[in-house]
Formats: structure tokens, C-alpha cells, sequence
């Protein structure tokens, strides 16, 4: 999986900026010729903002500055612990409903001894969350995110025996920890994260500890510019969370088009995969080449049915990959 990290720059006061458009290649020229965007809605590139421990300034300073801007966090919780007991109803109730999301970060952020220690953290947190978010189905695939600072001695679980739990409880470990204070020491230092996945066209993500408290914390005025930084590239980067990015970075690379019929009445595709539909069920974002008449398209796959603007004869438009054909046909 492709991430962009870039080496640490100095530290200084920046104005959020806009970063130059990219145009992705267009599908060939013949009528019906089709390609997966490489990100969502033909984003440039991709962001994730990801915050451990369950720390209050999660609830008091972080969401409440997410949902000002419409934008997504993912929230690494320890069910187990004070910091999320202490704010369990804030956790269960208005984190969901503010449109954010969580992952597992183990039930107490402590030791495994063994396996069974290992699976039942993992277990205990995984229902929590599953609670936090009773009308999604199950089993779904959840973002891990490994707790840090424990001493060898008190983990003795090897590599392989996490990415096998992993795997038995639908686990999606995230990219590694990478964020302030640890790798960077100022605003300018967290904003060039963005620029960094912005120009390679790639996914870029920061994590956090405390935001304006707790600990290991990242100073308000070094996460509000951050935040206004993504919200002056928003059109060109796909803000989102792990398992939304995992999702459509896999079937992208296990899907394939083919053509089935193209003329100038209808275009009809096949969009193939190879993923478990039961985990992978997020749609790809597809691009197709129309008749140049062709203004507005009726986009249909199985029973659901969408209009689609065509320009300078491309359309764009979401598909579920490994399921029914798509009919493309010129809007009435």
C-alpha cells in the first residue's frame, strides 16, 4: 500500500495554501472505454486523521472541530481504560452521530502475554465499538491500530501471530503511527504532510495523542491551521478513514473492466473483482467515454439507477465491483 511520508522540514509560521491541480489520464478515445479512477470521486490524492487513547480533548477540542468543517476522524478507543470510561457517554453516543468513526486500539492498551490475551483485548474493544454503531452490519472490517510503549517483556505475541487474529477478527491494521509531537515540531512541519501526498498523489495521514491537552499533545494553533489546510484542497483530496481507503485501494487492484457492448444508444460494462463482496462492498468510481451527444447519462447497475453529467464526453459515475453489469444510456 502506497503512503506518502515525507522527511521532517522546519518549523514555521505557513498560510494555508492550495496545491495545483492534477488532472488524472482520461479512458482512450473509442466509445465505451473505461477506467477505475485511481481515488474516490477522481480525488488527487488522500488524507486520514487518526487520534489514539481515547483522550478526552478527542470530545472536547478535536470532533467538535471536525464537524464544523464536515470533514472525518478516526478514533483509536481503549474501552478498558479511565480516559474513555470517563467520557463513555460523549463515546457511545455523539461520536457515531457526529459521522465519525473508531478503531481498535485494544480494550485496556496493555500487555498480550499470548494469544488468547491478545484476541480477547481485541474482542472486548471490537464490541464496544459495534455498540457505538448498531445499525451497521457484522462481521465488517474494523481499523487496528497497535497500542505503543509496551515493554518487550509484556508482549509476546510475534508478528505472525497478530496478523493472524488480525485477520480471524476482520482487523485491518492502519499505517504506521506518524504524527506530532513525535516526528514534527511545529505547524509548518504538520501541513507539509498534506503538500507531500498532494504531489504524489498518493495517501497521507497524521495521528494524534491530545490536541490542545492530555498527552503527548499537538498545540491547537498546529492543528487548526492543519485543518484549514485541508479544507482549501478538499475538492482535490478524499478526507477519509482507513477502512474506507483500504476498502477502495483493494478492489481497485483486484477489479477489472471489460466492455461489453458500445454504441450510440447504450454502453454496457462488467466490473469484476476478486475481494470477498461480504468485506469489499464500497463502490469504485469509474470513468467512461461517451458519445460527444451524449450530455446527461442514465447510469444503471442492478436496481439502482443514477444521472451522470457528462463532460467533454467522460462521465463519471460509482459502481460496486463484482456485482450486476452497468448500463450507460443518454438521460431523457
Amino acid at each position: 500500500m502506497a503512503v506518502a511520508t515525507p522527511a521532517p522540514a522546519t518549523s514555521a509560521k505557513v498560510t494555508p495554501t492550495r496545491a495545483p491541480v492534477r488532472e488524472e489520464p482520461a479512458p482512450g478515445p473509442e466509445t465505451g472505454a473505461t477506467k477505475i479512477m485511481k481515488w474516490k470521486d477522481g480525488r488527487q490524492a488522500v488524507f486520514m486523521l487518526e487520534f489514539d487513547d481515547s483522550c478526552e480533548t478527542d470530545i472536547k477540542n478535536v470532533i467538535p472541530e471536525l464537524k464544523k468543517r464536515g470533514m472525518v476522524g478516526t478514533f483509536y478507543i481503549n474501552p478498558g481504560n479511565g480516559p474513555f470510561k470517563n467520557k463513555q457517554g460523549a463515546w457511545e453516543k455523539d461520536v457515531a452521530a457526529a459521522g465519525m468513526e473508531m478503531g481498535n486500539h485494544t480494550f485496556t492498551h496493555s500487555h498480550a502475554l499470548n494469544v488468547a490475551d491478545f484476541e480477547s483485548e481485541l474482542t472486548l474493544c471490537t464490541d464496544e465499538i459495534n455498540k457505538c454503531y448498531p445499525d451497521r452490519k457484522q462481521p465488517r472490517l474494523i481499523s487496528y491500530g497497535p497500542p505503543g510503549g509496551i515493554p518487550k517483556e509484556k508482549w509476546l505475541v510475534s508478528k505472525d501471530e497478530v496478523n493472524a487474529s488480525l485477520a480471524k477478527l476482520h482487523l485491518i491494521e492502519r499505517p504506521s503511527f506518524y504524527g506530532p509531537p513525535i516526528h514534527m515540531k511545529g505547524a509548518a512541519e504538520v501541513m507539509k504532510v498534506v503538500d507531500f501526498a498532494l504531489s504524489k498523489g498518493e495517501m497521507g495521514h497524521l495521528d494524534f495523542h491530545g490536541v490542545g491537552g492530555d498527552w503527548l499533545v499537538t498545540p491547537m494553533d498546529w492543528f487548526l491551521p492543519l485543518l484549514d489546510k485541508l479544507d482549501a484542497n478538499r475538492d482535490l483530496l478524499w478526507i477519509t478513514d482507513p477502512i474506507s481507503w483500504h476498502k477502495y485501494l483493494t478492489e481497485r487492484k483486484a477489479s477489472e473492466v471489460k466492455v461489453l457492448a458500445a454504441d450510440a444508444r447504450q454502453i454496457r460494462i462488467q466490473l469484476a473483482s476478486t475481494t470477498d463482496p461480504a468485506l469489499y462492498d464500497s463502490p469504485l468510481t469509474l470513468a467512461t467515454r461517451v458519445p460527444q451527444d451524449w450530455k446527461e447519462c442514465q447510469v444503471t447497475q442492478g436496481s439502482s439507477s443514477s444521472t451522470a453529467q457528462a463532460v467533454s464526453g467522460i462521465v463519471r459515475y460509482s459502481a460496486l465491483p463484482g456485482t450486476e453489469p452497468i448500463s450507460l444510456q443518454p438521460a431523457k
